[in-house]
């Protein structure tokens, strides 16, 4: 087993997935995050100048969040079992970036009357058609009371729920119409390993 070190910020963001995915497999891994202080000195030393980077035996280097997620899902097993159900879970996947591309378009919005028209928007059309595409999907898979793809623990799943997650956290009341995606989030919030690195991670802003 290579080791392997996870390079991001000190809060959840685009390095969550990849630390569920490490929980969810019992993979020990080194969770380095740097400060803001110490940014300014390490981002030359990134392929792109952006985090997350994924450190592999402090040899090779994979960057972009999506790039870590795919590589750790193949080598962790959480891909799927054969090429098709591999496209249903990079689908699911792309789903959850037209969400989050919605959130942080208004989120990043410096214009107060703009920022909350866009924030109207994402919460009150883009995000619930969305989601009621996701549960749509759910559902169709053992009647929703199990995972989006196949018949285990996937990346579709640890992007899904990491998602949902923050979604309720932010909005409140949300996610109410969709009962089937709410279950969900329980179901693999108590999957034991998944529940305890939520439980005991850092508390942090983001």
């Amino acid at each position: 087993m290579p080791s392997y070190t996870l390079v991001y910020f000190n809060g959840r963001g685009l390095a969550e997935v990849a630390r569920l995915m490490f929980a969810a497999s019992g993979t020990e891994y080194q969770d380095k995050r740097i400060t803001k202080e110490d940014w300014a000195e390490f981002k030359s030393k990134t392929p792109t100048g952006q985090l997350p980077i994924l450190k592999i035996d402090d040899s090779d280097v994979i960057f972009q969040s999506s790039a870590i997620y795919r590589y750790l899902a193949r080598e962790l097993g959480f891909y799927g079992s054969n090429n098709l159900e591999a496209a249903g879970i990079d689908g699911i996947c792309e789903c959850w970036r037209d969400v989050l591309e919605a959130v942080f378009k208004f989120m990043r919005e410096e214009d107060s009357e703009l920022k909350e028209k866009l924030k109207t928007v994402a919460v009150t059309k883009i995000i619930p058609g969305l989601l009621t595409l996701l549960q749509a999907r759910l559902e169709v898979n053992n009647e929703g009371k199990g995972f989006f793809v196949g018949d285990k623990l996937s990346l579709a799943d640890i992007v899904s729920y990491h998602c949902l997650s923050a979604v309720c956290n932010r909005f409140p009341g949300l996610t109410d119409q969709f009962p089937v995606l709410q279950a969900f989030v329980d179901r693999v919030g108590n999957i034991p390993e998944i529940k305890s690195w939520v439980e005991t991670r850092p508390q942090t802003e983001f």
